[in-house]
């Protein structure tokens, strides 16, 4: 007949005797409780309550009874006292010691039991099973399996201590330390009555809370604890034998620290083993739960031991962890699927692409070039849903025109959509001084450009090598005829990036250039519009750039572009006498008919601003190819000023002057350096950066000045030039 523990005896009743050492080590931080194995208790219920808790139960009747359902009986430990003790000793046979010391902790019968002497085999095959070294003498099992397998402050109880000072053969966080260690020569002060030739037979250590080393430099660098110096201060104090002294240096000798450490090294190595292993084994098991969801091996290589729920977590992914660990690990492995996909399907999106935009480009090719010119690129096309669903098809399947016929369909309600959607993002733009302006776009200090970041990768490598002409947008038509062969990435989905064309930006810099040349027109920049100032038609004079052949005369858009260029905004503009407006507006007729800013409004050979004629060759393309004389032609209509190119259509006019003055500055720096010829506003600024307190009516001829002849033909000087300093060679 197999006994249980009960009836056997082994267990002894609990007793109200002090706790041994070994048993307090054992001991949790709170208090026993009663001896009830169950690890929920009920709480009791108030008289009042139960009384209201009948009543209710009486008026439901038996429906309610019916109703409620079976709970479910909790987990607890109410059949270990009743197994077989055969059973019992082969199930705590399967325990590692720190689960010992946790059951030892469940209460006090269960505390009497696991430190009894008929455990000992129990806590010996545990140790032994983790290849421990034997407990110092004067250690027991249960202690020895604190210190070893526990990370806990043996002091304060503060857990994640995971250092053990083997010397003392003591796990203590930094706090108890610092408050525990005492250095051996200031024994005297913390100790004052203490013998210091005592500290011979007390544990030292080399490490103190504030080193992470040894102090192998230092000779008595000996660190104690204060309790060992009690504890051997009171033994010292009564008088000791010899048997006690050879005792104690026995007891420090035999401690072997090399031993000890070389166990936890091993212990940390296979422990980090181990758990490499089973963040590989739980790599794997999602893994497999992706390839269930369809996915193949290469979208599955992003995901690796170190991504987040990997590098924690038990090898087995269940139900609930997988609905965890998903949503976090699913839209690296989709782009990286899409990536895959996409990288497969280039060639066939390239070819089916091209066939795109040849319908396209013939579309555009029924529209009068002044009209197609405000449509955009073929890529906005790429991230239309219909687009999509043709070009990315399946590989295996030959795509024709045909199959694009029902977008070609609507290319026109395609662009129509595009055009509207690019006047919400131009509003988005606007600053916000130009709320309540039904059309911010119209007013002539707005200034567009196109957007630094399609630059360049490094926007600060790439962005001064931009043409002037995409940072200078006034006005609905150049800005969106405007064309630029650098495209934007734009992300359809995750992994896959397409191109689209550029975005805008508003330009502070041009806004405000174009502010001051506004105010010089004698109009007020907030309010003023693009067709104001072209009504107003005034010309505009720089008051420092005057070179030996003349000065130049610009339209509004040409000097709000001047100043902007030659970063001179200090209001350096000024409005053209009427002789000067005269003499340029009779000569920029020749002028803007020179300019290759022309194109056909017949056909398209002419549309691409690198490919603009002069007005001449466009008339001689009209009667050529269109069979329409100069005389038949009509602007707008047959020919028309492409927007594109409106800088080289209103280039400035230059003035001539011949016989004007040239100066040369005759400080020390001028005089040793190239000749540098002024005009006499150049050398007023000139002279006053170098001397504040002078003007140029206090400026001596032949003293700070000298006038110089005009240079004969082919001689090159460097004449001063609106960029204050900067020299401009003619």
């Amino acid at each position: 007949m197999v006994t249980t523990r009960k009836q056997s005896g082994v267990v002894p009743k609990p007793t109200a005797k002090a706790l041994t050492a070994d048993e307090a080590y054992a001991t949790a931080s709170d208090e026993d409780d009663d001896g009830d194995f169950k690890a929920s208790k009920k709480r009791k219920v108030s008289s009042s309550k139960r009384q209201k808790k009948s009543g209710n139960a009486t008026a439901s009747g038996s429906k309610a009874k019916a109703a409620a359902k079976p709970r479910r009986r909790g987990k607890d430990l109410s059949l270990l006292p009743t197994m077989p003790l055969d059973i019992l000793y082969e199930i705590l046979s399967q325990l590692t010691p720190k689960d010992l010391l946790n059951l030892s902790r469940t209460n006090k019968l269960f505390r009497s039991t696991m430190f009894g002497n008929q455990m000992l085999t129990v806590w010996r095959a545990a140790r032994d099973a983790f290849d421990a070294p034997e407990p110092p003498d004067g250690w027991s099992e249960q202690k020895w399996a604190g210190l070893l397998f526990e990370k806990t402050c043996q002091s304060c109880g503060q857990r994640g201590v995971v250092n053990v000072d083997w010397l003392l053969l003591r796990r203590a966080c930094g706090t108890c330390k610092r408050g525990h260690l005492i250095y051996g020569p200031r024994l005297k002060s913390r100790f004052p009555d203490y013998d210091p030739e005592m500290l011979e037979y007390v544990p030292h250590t080399h490490t103190s809370a504030w080193t992470k080393g040894w102090w192998s430099t230092r000779t008595n660098s000996k660190f104690y604890w204060d309790d060992d110096i009690e504890e051997v201060a009171d033994v010292y104090e009564c008088g000791y034998d010899e048997y006690w002294v050879e005792q104690r240096k026995e007891l420090i000798a035999e401690r072997m620290v090399k031993v000890y450490q070389d166990w936890r090294e091993q212990m940390d190595k296979s422990n980090g083993n181990a758990t490499a292993e089973n963040r590989e084994k739980r790599l794997e098991a999602v893994k497999a739960r992706f390839r269930e969801e369809g996915y193949e091996n290469r979208d599955l290589e992003v995901i690796t031991v170190y991504s987040d729920g990997i590098y924690t977590g038990t090898p087995h992914v269940t139900n609930a962890v997988w609905s965890r660990l998903r949503p976090k690990l699913e839209p690296k492995v989709q782009k990286k699927m899409n990536e895959r996909i996409m990288a497969d399907l280039k060639p066939s999106v390239d070819k089916r692409m091209a066939m795109l935009a040849g319908l396209y480009d013939a579309y555009l090719g029924k529209l009068r070039p002044s009209e197609s010119c405000y449509c955009p690129p073929v890529d906005f096309l790429r991230v239309n849903p219909d687009v999509i669903k043709v070009v990315e098809a399946d590989k295996a399947i030959d795509i024709t025109e045909k199959d694009f016929q029902l977008i070609v369909e609507k290319f026109g309600e395609y662009v129509s959509q595009y055009q509207d959607d690019m006047e919400k993002v131009f509003l988005k733009l606007m600053p916000v001084d130009t709320e309540g302006v039904e059309d911010p776009l119209q007013l002539a200090r707005v200034v567009l450009r196109r957007d630094r970041r399609t630059e360049s990768e490094w926007y600060w490598y790439g962005s001064n090598n931009v043409d002037p002409e995409d940072n200078f947008l006034i006005g609905r038509d150049m800005v969106c005829t405007h064309t630029w062969a650098k495209r934007r990435k734009m992300e359809l989905r995750p992994g896959v990036s397409v191109d689209m064309p550029s975005k805008y930006e508003f330009n502070s810099d041009v806004s405000k250039a174009c502010s001051s040349v506004i105010t010089v027109a004698g109009l007020p920049p907030a309010t003023a519009t693009i067709a104001e100032m072209d009504a107003k038609d005034a010309r505009f004079v720089c008051k420092l750039c005057v070179s030996m052949n003349g000065y130049n005369v610009f339209t509004w858009r040409a000097a709000a572009r001047h100043v902007w260029f030659g970063g001179n905004q200090n209001h350096s503009m000024r409005l053209a006498t009427e002789e000067e407006e005269k003499m340029s507006k009779e000569n920029e007729l020749a002028l803007r008919e020179g300019a290759k800013a022309w194109s056909c409004n017949h056909c398209r050979a002419f549309l691409e601003p690198s490919a603009s004629r002069t007005k001449p060759v466009v008339l001689e393309h009209l009667k050529s190819e269109h069979g329409i004389t100069a005389d038949e032609a009509k602007l707008d209509e047959d020919y028309y000023v492409n927007q594109r190119c409106r800088h080289a259509y209103e280039a400035p006019y230059q003035i001539p002057e011949p016989n004007a003055e040239r100066l040369k500055c005759m400080c020390y720096n001028c005089r040793s350096g190239p000749l540098i010829l002024h005009s006499k506003e150049t050398i007023s600024v000139h002279c006053v950066n170098r001397y504040p307190f002078k003007r140029f009516e206090d400026l001596i001829s032949g003293a700070d000045y000298e006038i110089i002849p005009r240079p004969s033909e082919g001689e090159k000087v460097v004449e001063a030039s609106s960029f204050f300093g900067e020299l401009a060679e003619s």
